[in-house]
């Protein structure tokens, strides 16, 4: 049982580091949101002051902004894919993830246990490894070919496509650690430690 439950320590701890990556990527993501906004909705007032004053930085500014609006905009959507994909993990050792509640809120401790240990055997388990499987190839020949956005100033697509297979592989190890965790609470008198809370509607 000890080295069983170290096995699912080390797993939650690469589960929480990745976890920190996608919640800075909810900052950064934001923190680019509004500087794209603030330089697209404030064109207008920069030429003016520029036509206006001269000095050259408000035309500065607006050149860096219209070659780089693109990677900006993209840059979000990468950061996006990167807070879904690799919180996912997080998410499920947490037991923060959605689940479609018509029996698991009214049923005991040790039926949620079984239903949570078949669900991660025979539904996560295969779903990672199918999109593991099925993105790897996808991701890899964006890499190889250097596969770049179709946009002026865009960005390489393979970071974004990676998110994919490297998100479901550590939510794959994550319903391992899961797994062994529900069979110790069937088995032993381990108990885990985040339970289920009943949606408050």
């Amino acid at each position: 049982m000890a080295f069983a439950l170290r096995i699912t320590r080390i797993i939650d701890e690469i589960s929480r580091l990745v976890g920190l990556v996608a919640v800075w990527m909810v900052l950064l993501s934001a923190a680019v949101s509004a500087v794209n906004a603030l330089f697209r909705y404030s064109t207008g007032g920069m030429l003016w002051f520029e036509r206006t004053y001269g000095g050259g930085v408000f035309g500065w500014l607006l050149k860096l902004y219209s070659t780089n609006s693109n990677t900006l905009s993209e840059s979000v959507w990468y950061m996006f894919a990167a807070m879904v994909m690799l919180g996912g993990a997080w998410a499920l050792k947490m037991n923060e993830h959605v689940r479609v509640d018509l029996i698991y809120g009214a049923v005991s401790e040790k039926a949620r246990t079984w239903i949570d240990l078949l669900g991660g055997l025979f539904f996560l388990m295969p779903l990672c490894v199918l999109m593991i499987y099925f993105t790897w190839p996808w991701f890899v020949q964006s890499y190889v070919s250097h596969e770049g956005s179709l946009n002026a100033g865009g960005l390489i697509r393979w970071p974004a496509k990676l998110m994919i297979p490297l998100g479901f592989a550590v939510l794959g190890l994550q319903g391992v650690a899961e797994i062994i965790k529900c069979i110790l609470a069937l088995t032993t008198d381990y108990v885990r430690e985040f339970a289920y809370e009943k949606p408050l509607q």
